[in-house]
């Protein structure tokens, strides 16, 4: 039987606001984040895939995002700016699906990306 490989995946929260901006921004600061990376990946060949989602329950922490894929370590960080991130969203995102265990080292991490790591979550398999 030949096991099928996904790529990581990049979730992105679109229910997030910017933690210095109110509840009722519309759109939402992560749908925000969402759309502007679609449109990065369309113009792209990435080695991951995008997703959408509905709260990650780091709603103190602004735009946040969740980075998983099979057997490796999972992340999600906060504080992710829809302006000024989306290249080092990118190359973080890259970098993650090109480990083999899901961890970049903290010197690998882009700069502005570094100490937005809200968790790190072990891999199930």
């Amino acid at each position: 039987m030949t096991r099928m490989t996904t790529k990581p995946r990049l979730n992105i929260c679109t229910t997030c606001t910017a933690s210095n901006a109110e509840a009722s921004t519309n759109p939402r600061h992560g749908q925000t984040l969402f759309e502007r990376m679609q449109e990065i990946c369309a113009k792209r060949d990435l080695p991951f895939e995008l997703k959408a989602v509905e709260c990650l329950t780091n709603c103190n922490s602004g735009c946040s995002i969740a980075l998983n894929g099979s057997g490796k370590w999972g992340y999600v960080y906060g504080n992710v700016d829809p302006d000024s991130m989306i290249d080092d969203l990118c190359e973080l995102a890259s970098k993650y699906a090109e480990s083999e265990k899901g961890i970049v080292a903290w010197r690998e991490r882009p700069d502005a990306l570094r100490r937005n790591v809200i968790a790190r979550i072990p891999p199930l398999d």
